[in-house]
């Protein structure tokens, strides 16, 4: 019994090691896992493999709550509204293109904006392009970009690919022995482990209690997350810490707005030349921005550069400022149903000139 069971546990560690290799998998896993409470329960299947890997708690309350496990942050994110097509609706000639980031990405957006056929969404974390606008239709195009990926922005430094040459670097063939040195010397390895073994809603209680005593009795977070200064919300934390290059805090030069303000123009005419009729940009504030700009000194990166760009604005920062409501999660980096309506409302209000 004893050898049987020595067995038995020898192929469970080796399955479970062999599935950490593989990344391609693990990615498969993370995916469902991280996003599975986005499925309606009626649209999921009943199947071995959801039963075994599907069961996480962590993004289904924030991906900060995801992070840090703090018991009293464990709030259900609400769904953002989906702007479905409608079939009645007349053609107007006009796409526009959204290059955005975490803020814009995974959302429905063909019938949020009066005035277009289609809604293009580009997510610039990723590979995409090159750009290539329709040429029997107008294009306009928004470049938008959260407050934590516009500090010390330089043009092009999102993955568009201009260029043949970085389309085939992009896309190099990996070699049947390079292929297999990844799997081997995988360097997730660890992280991969850790979510196949523990990353499961029967583990939520202890990590809370873990979380807990390490943020009350030691005073630890871990070092992604930080909580804002009145105790109400979680935020990102490079987006308060003082020595990050993103810390709404840094203290920023007058060349800092300068430069980013010149390779934001740089982008704008690139975009112009390939054929887009007017080119907008949008600059979302970091939570810390609106909620916590009294922890230290503000260093109002939005606003100046948005007195300082020429590129035509869709601007929400004021806007958001003075609004009372809550319009972010509050154990998530990103803003809620309510700040995304906003935006929406402030893009058809700037483009609804458009000819």
């Amino acid at each position: 019994m004893r050898r049987i069971t020595g067995i038995l546990i020898t192929i469970a560690s080796l399955a479970v090691l062999l599935t950490a290799m593989n990344q391609g998998l693990v990615n498969r896993i993370k995916q469902d896992r991280y996003f599975d409470h986005l499925t309606p329960g009626s649209a999921k299947p009943n199947s071995l493999y959801r039963k075994v890997f599907i069961r996480t708690s962590r993004w289904e309350y924030g991906d900060l709550y995801g992070i840090s496990f703090l018991p009293e942050y464990r709030i259900k994110l609400q769904p953002f509204k989906n702007y479905n097509n409608r079939s009645n609706k007349k053609p107007t000639g006009k796409i526009l293109y959204i290059i955005g980031d975490s803020f814009t990405a995974d959302k429905l957006f063909d019938n949020a904006f009066s005035g277009f056929d289609r809604v293009i969404f580009l997510d610039r974390r990723f590979p995409f392009g090159p750009v290539r606008p329709d040429t029997t239709k107008q294009n306009y195009l928004i470049m938008e970009f959260a407050e934590l990926n516009i500090a010390g922005y330089r043009s092009k430094k999102s993955f568009e690919i201009v260029t043949n040459t970085a389309i085939t670097a992009a896309y190099k063939p990996v070699s049947i022995v390079e292929h297999l040195g990844n799997i081997i010397f995988n360097k997730d390895l660890n992280k991969n482990i850790e979510l196949l073994l523990f990353d499961d809603k029967i583990f939520t209680c202890a990590k809370e209690v873990k979380a807990s005593f390490n943020y009350y009795v030691l005073g630890r977070l871990p070092e992604e997350v930080a909580v804002s200064t009145d105790k109400k919300r979680l935020l990102l934390n490079n987006t308060v810490d003082t020595a990050a290059a993103q810390s709404v805090f840094r203290p920023l030069s007058e060349a800092e707005i300068d430069s980013v303000s010149a390779n934001l123009k740089a982008d704008e005419q690139r975009y112009l030349s390939l054929g887009f009729k007017k080119v907008y940009l949008s600059l979302i504030p970091n939570a810390a921005s609106i909620y916590d700009e009294h922890r230290f000194i503000y260093n109002h990166l939005l606003p100046r550069i948005e007195r300082r760009t020429s590129v035509p604005l869709i601007p929400v920062y004021h806007i958001f400022k003075l609004d009372k409501r809550n319009l972010y999660s509050r154990s998530d980096a990103h803003w809620n149903d309510t700040g995304y309506k906003i935006w929406i409302t402030q893009v058809n209000h700037i483009l609804a000139g458009t000819d």
